[in-house]
């Protein structure tokens, strides 16, 4: 498997080299979309105008020179410039601005994150209308997006999925900002769930020398240390490097929970010219903590205890995940109009292990024993060993004709994930009082028999691939119709083996028939399901305006392959299509909205075949609806104001399935169920005014986030109940010997709201789902030092 990848990757880097053969000869022609050249003073010694300056001013010196210093981002000067965002490449691809692309496309930059504290995407994507976290603190990849669940994060525009073997959480140490793009994103990016797809942003070397670290100390015993090391390298103009990361050790407010993080992540970049760029990006994220279950479901709600409750034990050995992504970057300029990039990216998860205490349901409608008090207990384990390597050349270009202005973009990907993947259980089972708990009758040795797996155990092996190609063109006309049209073709396939193992039926001995080598074997003999499918796109943005563009699009998505039927027949993929329009303007410079309108349909979903007399015959007739109204709005309102804020209307559910029988909802249909952690009402404002000058001073902000209640299961037995809650932060910075020193008070959850942040759907998921609780009143100082 490793060989290929590395193949595939040299592969799909030779063929750029190919393509632009004459790149050497042009060296002096600018590219696309670079700005123009800062020149910097040189730093010189004290009557010394011609001594030798320090190392890192020779850096600094390097990178001003003309052309070179342009190739490189620079930080913004102000916090609040920091929240202005004009492009995003995950819409299109391509070098097109936000305001000009006929979908939703919400952007969290860097900035938002440092003020709002946050160091996990759960956090940060609460600043995203729609979006909505089914996480807990060590997984983080599981979300609802405009009603529907997206298990793939992208990054830097190449897929990392979840589903493919690469779990865990991440950190947002090295995230330069999120991108998210609503509605269906097949076109450009294949199979994918219709209510759209997130895209982190990682940090690139800047223009200027950087080295910045801080300490954090919070609630919890949190403790957390991060850097952020940028430098040009002098003896080689062009060259650059950046290296950040954070180690963070905290408790919890939940019983048992917490534990430890680090990420490092370094990325070199050379760009000898303006013409050519070659970027490296690497990262190791190793977690070492509890995957915490959550609440159990009593009746129709959350069990009326303390949040802080927990009904895992405290010789829970903790998990462990370790994740590594290396991946890069290869452009280079055909000439003045035309470019090729190319980009690849190998994921890995070589180490997921899991033991957990985890409440179970032996009736699906109603988990707790029917004295209303005991909740019964069994031991899971849970091991995963998988990787993903992704790849694409896109070919873009800019020319005039039939009186446009066109972008062209035409390009070819692949995906290729394999896992394989083991459960188990022990043959015991510990019951626990929920309202009295009584801890420590779980045995040390009740985690080694999960892990034999006495009670149970089974084995899967997976693998996925998806090869893409697909055209684009942007128009403009009179400089205020813009028109896009795109349109994809897929092949995808996957190949499952799996063999479980558990009790004979006859003399109810347990059974030890299941191995990773069996489930491989039984994956080779197992048939490929191969899906095709079209992918079109096409919208319409027109400037009424300078300041308001009116937009609207359709788009169609390629999503999940459903397996095969009873009688041996394929099912066809789902499919998402979704109608959107709306307003985008710019009230004020370095201040953006949008308003949306959108309607989004997912047929091909698997529901129950109540014609059929087997019980467990499902077909592919569910379909699926949501629809509402998105407000976004975030940048610089002036130069000591900056906000980022939202609110979403959603109304979303099932719209074709069997009827639903409100006396046997586990065993009827879904029709008109609302979907999973989908609110009707959700919004958040956070705005930070600025006392100070240039970056320095004091600097503060408030923010609210609130949610209506939403339904837990797709069967609507349970709801998790709306809530409100008030953040808050403050800042001084100020020069020491010449070095930015930065003071921060964050202060989270300030009216101590109890509420839960969504379900654990997939995890640790039972016959109910557990709610997961958010966090009480927090509060987090920090110190961050610049130079």
């Amino acid at each position: 498997m490793n060989s290929s990848v590395l193949l595939c990757g040299v592969a799909s880097g030779a063929l750029t080299l190919l393509i632009s053969y004459d790149a050497r000869a042009q060296q002096a022609l600018p590219t696309i979309d670079v700005g123009g050249a800062r020149r910097a003073p040189t730093t010189r010694g004290a009557g010394e105008p011609n001594s030798t300056p320090s190392a890192a001013a020779a850096g600094q010196a390097a990178a001003s020179e003309p052309g070179v210093a342009s190739r490189f981002p620079s930080e913004p000067k102000t916090p609040e410039e920091g929240y202005v965002v004009r492009n995003a490449s995950t819409g299109t691809k391509a070098d097109i601005p936000i305001r000009e692309t006929p979908v939703t496309i919400n952007v969290v930059p860097k900035q938002v994150m440092i003020d709002q504290n946050d160091t996990n995407i759960q956090e940060a994507l609460e600043n995203v209308p729609s979006v909505h976290s089914n996480s807990n603190e060590l997984e983080g990849y599981n979300f609802t997006i405009r009603g529907f669940r997206s298990l793939y994060i992208y990054r830097n525009n190449l897929a990392i999925p979840a589903g493919e073997g690469n779990p865990g959480g991440f950190d947002t140490a090295n995230l330069e900002r999120i991108e998210v793009l609503k509605g269906p994103a097949s076109v450009l990016y294949g199979r994918a769930e219709p209510g759209g797809l997130i895209n982190l942003i990682t940090k690139q070397p800047l223009d200027q020398p950087l080295f910045r670290v801080e300490q954090q100390i919070g609630s919890f015993d949190h403790y957390r240390t991060q850097w952020d090391i940028s430098q040009p390298v002098a003896q080689v103009p062009g060259l650059a490097y950046r290296v950040s990361g954070a180690y963070q050790t905290n408790g919890s407010f939940r019983a048992f929970q917490g534990g430890e993080r680090v990420l490092i992540a370094p990325v070199v970049s050379y760009r000898p010219s303006d013409w050519t760029e070659f970027t490296v990006d690497t990262q190791f994220l190793g977690q070492h903590a509890q995957s915490d279950t959550g609440v159990p479901i009593f009746g129709a709600r959350p069990a009326p205890i303390p949040l802080s409750r927990s009904f895992q034990e405290p010789n829970d050995p903790r998990d462990r995940v370790d994740s590594f992504n290396i991946g890069y970057k290869f452009r280079q300029n055909l000439n003045e109009d035309w470019k090729v990039t190319n980009r690849f990216n190998y994921a890995a998860t070589p180490y997921f292990s899991k033991p957990n205490v985890v409440g179970f349901c032996a009736d699906p409608t109603f988990c707790v024993d029917a004295d209303g008090r005991t909740l019964q207990r069994y031991v899971q384990y849970q091991f995963l060993d998988g990787n993903a390597f992704s790849t694409n050349i896109d070919l873009e270009g800019k020319f005039v004709a039939l009186g446009g202005k066109h972008i062209f973009l035409m390009g070819l990907d692949y995906l290729n994930g394999y896992y394989d993947y083991y459960f188990s259980n022990g043959a015991g089972t510990f019951p626990i009082d929920m309202y009295s708990p009584v801890y420590g009758t779980v045995p040390s040795f009740a985690y080694w028999d999960a892990k034999i797996g006495t009670g149970f155990k089974g084995h899967s092996s997976v693998l996925t691939r998806q090869k893409g190609f697909y055209v684009q063109d942007h128009v403009t006309w009179f400089d205020t119709l813009h028109v896009m049209l795109g349109a994809r073709y897929d092949v995808g396939d996957v190949t499952v083996g799996s063999v479980d193992g558990g009790f004979d039926p006859v003399t109810d001995a347990p059974l030890y028939n299941s191995s990773k080598q069996l489930a491989i074997a039984d994956r080779l003999a197992s048939p490929t399901l191969v899906d095709t499918a079209w992918s079109p796109r096409a919208g319409v943005v027109y400037d009424v305006l300078p300041e308001l563009s009116v937009y609207g699009s359709y788009s169609q998505s390629f999503g999940l392959n459903n397996g095969i039927s009873a009688d041996g027949q394929p099912f066809p993929a789902q499919r998402g299509k979704q109608w959107e329009v709306g307003l985008k303007s710019e009230p004020l410079p370095g201040l953006s909205a949008t308003l949306a309108f959108y309607q989004i349909t997912k047929s091909g979903v698997l529901t129950r075949d109540f014609s059929s007399p087997n019980p467990a015959a499902v077909s592919a007739g569910g379909l699926q609806r949501s629809r509402g109204i998105e407000l976004d709005v975030m940048g610089r309102v002036y130069d000591r104001i900056a906000i980022i804020a939202n609110y979403a209307y959603m109304d979303a559910k099932v719209i074709s399935d069997s009827a639903k029988d409100p006396l046997d909802p586990y065993g009827s249909g879904f029709l008109y169920n609302h979907l999973v952690n989908a609110p009707r009402h959700a919004g958040k404002i956070f705005a930070t005014y600025d006392f100070g000058e240039n970056g320095l001073g004091l600097r503060a902000g408030v923010g609210v986030t609130a949610s209506t209640h939403v339904w837990g299961d797709l069967q609507n037995t349970f709801l998790l109940p709306g809530w409100a809650r008030l953040d808050g932060f403050a800042s001084y910075a100020t020069l020491v010997e010449g070095h930015k020193v930065t003071a921060q008070l964050n202060l989270k959850n300030i009216n101590n709201a109890q509420y839960f942040t969504g379900v654990d759907n997939y995890f640790n998921a039972s016959a109910r789902f557990n709610a997961l609780p958010a966090p009480p009143f927090t509060a987090t100082g920090q110190i961050r030092v610049e130079f």
